[in-house]
């Protein structure tokens, strides 16, 4: 069973539409996955119109909970809604507070992924999930501050494999446009600092993508023909392959 961390430390770098559509294509490929909606804002509840409770919260809880199945092998298990807010809280509050999520799913077998989209934040629940997770995506927009926040959280991703799990799996382009000089300059960038953690596939910047989630599909239902479809095949290829 392979746990895999989409985070970075930074909002509208495509960190949700990276794992939903992450978790859908190795789904596709006959992959058993779980996607795990770790943000208490609930945006992949959002991208698929799911009403989020019985989620994380009351898995950390001990509570019932509903995983939802979207397609086959695929299956969503939502936030808990504003219920994560105060599961956070209380979670920093306990001496062992970094392995509540490893203790929840303890229990969870039969599947061959499990994705988290967490938060965009370094709170007491991102370091819970990164301790259970053995690898950690970062999405990274072609923009300076982006990039200042791919490095920070990296670093800090570094700094905890020191007490806790996840590494870095790669840093991941995303909203590339060739045709902009800063696209190019953020590239060269992110390249030049992080090197050979940089991951082949580049997500480029594809109207569809955009679209998909407005009829709450992947992009591969509402434009399989997209090149944004072809960049997140290729993603998928690329997990798949190296993990």
């Amino acid at each position: 069973m392979k746990k895999l961390s989409v985070f970075i430390a930074k909002g509208g770098t495509g960190k949700t539409t990276t794992a939903v559509n992450l978790s859908a294509g190795l789904a596709e490929r006959g992959k058993r996955v779980v996607l795990v909606d770790a943000d208490p804002q609930g945006c992949v509840s959002s991208y698929f119109n799911i009403e989020p409770t019985g989620g994380l919260a009351e898995l950390i809880l001990g509570e019932k909970i509903k995983l939802v199945r979207l397609r086959n092998n695929f299956v969503v298990m939502t936030s808990g809604g504003s219920r994560l807010w105060d599961v956070t809280g209380k979670l920093s509050q306990t001496p062992d507070r970094y392995t509540h999520v490893s203790k929840a799913f303890a229990r969870l077998r039969d599947c061959d992924f499990i994705i988290f989209d967490c938060a965009p934040s370094l709170d007491v629940l991102t370091y819970n999930v990164l301790n259970y997770s053995d690898n950690v995506l970062v999405p990274v927009s072609m923009d300076y501050l982006s990039a200042l926040s791919a490095v920070e959280t990296v670093n800090a991703i570094h700094r905890f494999r020191e007490t806790g799990n996840g590494r870095v799996f790669g840093v991941l382009p995303t909203f590339y446009d060739k045709r902009t000089r800063m696209s190019r300059i953020i590239l060269r960038m992110i390249k030049d600092h992080f090197g050979k953690l940089v991951t082949e596939t580049i997500i480029r910047t594809n109207t569809q993508i955009n679209e998909a989630p407005s009829t709450g599909s992947t992009v591969f239902e509402h434009a399989p023909y997209s090149y944004g479809a072809a960049d997140y095949l290729n993603l998928v290829d690329e997990v798949d392959a190296r993990l």
